[in-house]
């Protein structure tokens, strides 16, 4: 358990970023036409406009009933995706628990679960999105809280969640929030990747982030959180104003 008050990064996984093969089993056959296995950030314009899709559906898969985000969470997210996309027939969630395994993952065994068991793909004028919460840390890095690996994927590893939030039903609420929320913004392709910055806010020494550290999309916030945001859901950061802007140049709202 982190016990220090040092910053916590929300994704310093660029690796995560490399595409990858298109796999037959992935696609599920014929029918699947869309790319979900392409760079973080490519989807970004098809998430945020409604001229190829109009309607979202995301699937979020958990490994263990001791790790699934509460469905306020889920709320929480389909708030904010309705205020920043343009999809008029709406964003709806499922969510399904598949087989445990580890509790220690690494890059190549979290794409394999994704490809075994992800069941909601781009079909019509309807998009699809991946979330995979996890019951345990990133091998790599156990202080890694989540990562969007592909360009509508994103992997949450809630052991690290959960040892962060201390036992804090409040502080979990806000943890699992923001950083699904925050991965959700680099799938948009904040901070000027697929969606260009308007106006110079980019944290160069920390990747695709935003120089604002009460942004959603700041690299980090502090481990200290219980001080800082006592309020669970009602404390999560918000896009700011520039991040805002990027989107709705990029055709969001």
């Amino acid at each position: 358990m982190m016990k220090t008050t040092s910053l916590i990064a929300l994704l310093i996984l660029l690796l995560f970023t490399i595409s990858c093969q298109r796999s037959a089993d992935f696609l599920k056959g014929d029918a699947v036409t869309y790319r979900h296995d392409l760079e973080m950030g490519v989807s970004a314009n098809d998430l945020l406009t409604s001229t190829k899709y109009k309607s979202l559906v995301i699937e979020i898969q958990y490994l263990s009933l001791d790790f699934v985000p509460d469905t306020r969470v889920a709320d929480h997210l389909k708030t904010l995706l309705g205020e920043r996309l343009n999809k008029p027939e709406g964003v709806s969630i499922v969510t399904k628990q598949i087989q445990p395994s580890t509790q220690i993952f690494g890059i190549d065994q979290i794409k394999s679960i994704e490809e075994t068991s992800r069941t909601e793909f781009t079909k019509g004028s309807c998009l699809a999105v991946y979330i995979l919460y996890l019951n345990g840390y990133y091998a790599a890095d156990s202080l890694v809280l989540g990562a969007a690996y592909r360009n509508t994927s994103l992997a949450v590893f809630g052991k690290s969640i959960s040892d962060h939030a201390a036992g804090d039903s409040l502080n979990r609420l806000l943890f699992d929030a923001t950083v699904i929320e925050h991965e959700f913004g680099h799938l948009l392709g904040l901070v000027d990747q697929a969606t260009p910055a308007i106006t110079d806010h980019k944290d160069l020494p920390n990747g695709n982030h935003c120089t604002n550290r009460n942004c959603l999309m700041h690299y980090s916030f502090l481990d200290s959180h219980d001080a800082q945001y006592p309020n669970g859901l009602a404390s999560v950061p918000v896009m700011d104003s520039a991040c805002v802007a990027d989107l709705r140049a990029n055709g969001g709202r």
